[in-house]
């Protein structure tokens, strides 16, 4: 369950963690790559296959519509390799986050009714559910929390990501699956951070009122009346319904089908042609071949954040109701929701002013591909339109720039347990001048921003504002940052420059010496075959054991780490206890207890010799304090002992 091309793009799904880690600070994302726009949808469908082809993605089902009238719907390549079978529009492909947005369209359709409210505390519309709030008394997790991702929640665990039980799970035992997550980091209705929970328990509130099926409630209010007649949130039936099989990046490794354990949050399959009057009914703001199903208010409240307090900074981009505002740099602001699942992405755009949208899905896990595609399609549909005017620059204050120059760190992590690794990338460094912002990470190019007021900022080609400077004093932030990059939010605190700067120095110097324990065993060991091929006898340096033991210890921390991180890319290889989630756990608790006797052996060692040998001994002796430092870091954070398989 994923949202559009780096960490923040995806968010249907678990992603990999290098991935999370490149995507931090959401702002300097460009969320629509520049394309050459095709001239007729003869060279759209040529170009798009030859993404295909580049990109090794089997095939696509494709939507697109203006106004009322689909111009076009199909598919190209193949929806399955071997034996081949060719994409039409007829074939049901993953539709993965995409999903989220039928059980919001549900929740106003009830509001309208009277039967539930927006603002109504969780803990009143599912009294006993469990979750955990210290700030319930006077901040309560609310509906509207769940819809818009600003409960504070964490999401879904690696455990639950790797469940595929083909029983048709119902909601409360699929969310029972992780319920250990269910707890707020921070006061709810402040910051943003992708939950996949929160629709799944909006849709128990729905089953409870309706009294039936979340999936019947969908396809009785939403996919009947719209004309998605080959819909479902279940498994298709392959010898009644063409259905596209998943694929890895390479185009080639079939991907298992994932029956989503909360399906409400996922796990649609749809066709381009049911893609297509789904776009049709969101242009027509709620009414499809004059039926009004929804009254356009509702639908425009969905299309706008209120929860957040970036919202409340006065951003007009970010998630609403399960559907987002982006605003891209090529100057229009994007309508929609994308997705994906192990294999499959989706990408659901328009513009509701200009009367434009489309749908399409890949069965490719390949996000690159998608974001060309994307690109290509957007220019396609808004060549010939101007987009609107972006706001002027604007001096800025004396007040500002002093005010909110400095370091700054991500404070609202998607994955908590990654929280040790993404504190240190997205360190950012703010400066100032008259009349722009520059945010510089700190390993990186800058990205300048234009200010629109004294507070609210955008990228020079962007539309509108997509970051606001705040004072969020009830969070512990005196200074802070809320940011809107591909329809996510990330909030940010300032700390201090010794904090920061700090904080990257003892990470890169303990990279650097784990490296350098490394190469000094390397070193030992040539010394002793070049000794042993002199016929010369082994002279073992003072610190020689110091140096295997450090050594020993970067392996179990590169193991720790480094297995994660590749493991990250099949999630049932680290969602589920196997050989490497086993050796990863074990790898990080052998670190974290290896610290302190590594350090011991360092320093019982006396000096004898000459230079190089003192040097040696107080060289090893660094490199085990700062094994003590990251054992204590990893430990204290949560990240020592995080068994992903629970």
């Amino acid at each position: 369950m994923r949202d559009s091309v780096s960490a923040h793009k995806f968010p249907c799904m678990p992603m990999p963690i290098l991935t999370i880690l490149a995507a931090v600070v959401l702002a300097a994302g460009d969320s629509t790559p520049k394309s050459v726009a095709p001239k007729s949808l003869t060279e759209l469908e040529a170009r798009i296959r030859a993404v295909l082809d580049s990109e090794k993605v089997p095939g696509i089902g494709l939507a697109i519509v203006r106004h009322d009238t689909i111009i076009y719907s199909g598919g190209m390549g193949r929806a399955r390799v071997s034996p081949r079978a060719f994409a039409t529009d007829s074939t049901l492909f993953r539709i993965g986050s995409t999903s989220k947005a039928f059980i919001a369209l549900t929740a106003q359709a009830l509001a309208r009714e009277g039967k539930l409210k927006l603002d109504m505390p969780l803990s009143q519309a599912l009294p006993g559910f469990y979750f955990k709030n210290d700030w319930e008394a006077t901040d309560p997790v609310r509906i509207v929390h769940l819809l818009e991702h600003t409960s504070g929640f964490d999401d879904n665990s690696f455990k639950s990501y790797a469940n595929s039980d083909p029983t048709p799970l119902a909601l409360a035992p699929g969310l029972a699956l992780d319920s250990a997550t269910r707890v707020s980091r921070w006061r709810p209705g402040t910051r943003f951070s992708y939950c996949n929970t929160g629709p799944a328990i909006v849709a128990l509130i729905i089953e409870k009122i309706e009294g039936k099926p979340i999936e019947q409630v969908v396809q009785e209010r939403w996919f009947t009346p719209i004309g998605m007649r080959t819909a479902t949130y279940f498994r298709p039936d392959t010898t009644k319904l063409p259905t596209a099989t998943l694929y890895r990046a390479d185009g080639v490794t079939a991907v298992p089908y994932w029956h989503v354990f909360i399906r409400p949050a996922g796990s649609i399959n749809a066709s381009a042609r049911d893609m297509s009057e789904y776009v049709r009914f969101l242009l027509g703001r709620g009414t499809i071949d004059g039926k009004e199903l929804l009254p356009r208010e509702s639908l425009e409240r969905m299309e706008r954040s209120e929860s957040s307090l970036a919202s409340r900074a006065g951003l007009t981009v970010g998630y609403g109701l399960h559907l987002y505002r982006i605003a891209d740099t090529t100057g229009f602001t994007w309508t929609g929701h994308n997705g994906g699942v192990e294999g499959g992405l989706s990408d659901l755009s328009y513009l509701p002013a200009q009367g434009i949208g489309y749908a399409f899905q890949i069965n490719s896990g390949n996000g690159k591909a998608l974001q060309k595609i994307t690109g290509l399609v957007r220019a396609f549909l808004t060549q010939g339109l101007l987009p609107p005017d972006a706001p002027p620059r604007v001096a800025l204050s004396a007040r500002t720039r002093t005010g909110f120059a400095g370091w700054y760190r991500e404070v609202s992590p998607r994955v908590q347990h990654l929280y040790p690794l993404e504190r240190i990338a997205s360190i950012t460094h703010v400066t100032f001048t008259d009349s722009s912002m520059t945010m510089t990470p700190i390993v990186g190019s800058g990205v300048d921003m234009v200010p629109v007021d004294s507070l609210r900022f955008r990228r020079k080609a962007e539309p509108e504002a997509t970051l606001a400077f705040v004072h969020d004093a009830t969070n512990g932030r005196d200074a802070g940052i809320e940011s809107v990059g591909a329809g996510l939010g990330a909030s940010m605190a300032r700390v201090s420059a010794i904090d920061a700067v700090g904080t990257f120095v003892t990470a890169a110097v303990f990279v650097i010496a784990q490296g350098l324990a490394l190469l000094a065993v390397v070193f030992g060991g040539a010394r002793w075959i070049v000794q042993r091929l002199r016929h010369r006898p082994h002279v073992r340096g003072p610190a020689a054991f110091a140096w295997r033991a450090t050594a020993m210890m970067a392996v179990l921390c590169a193991a720790n780490i480094g297995l994660l991180i590749v493991g990250s890319n099949d999630i049932r290889a680290i969602g589920s206890l196997t050989p490497l989630s086993g050796t990863s756990w074990l790898a990080g608790v052998l670190f974290a207890l290896g610290a302190v006797p590594t350090t011991v052996i360092a320093f019982r060692h006396v000096v004898a010799g000459g230079r190089w040998s003192s040097v040696s001994l107080w060289t090893v002796r660094a490199v085990a304090v700062l094994d003590v430092a990251a054992a204590a870091y990893f430990v204290l954070l949560g990240w020592t002992g995080w068994r992903t398989w629970a």
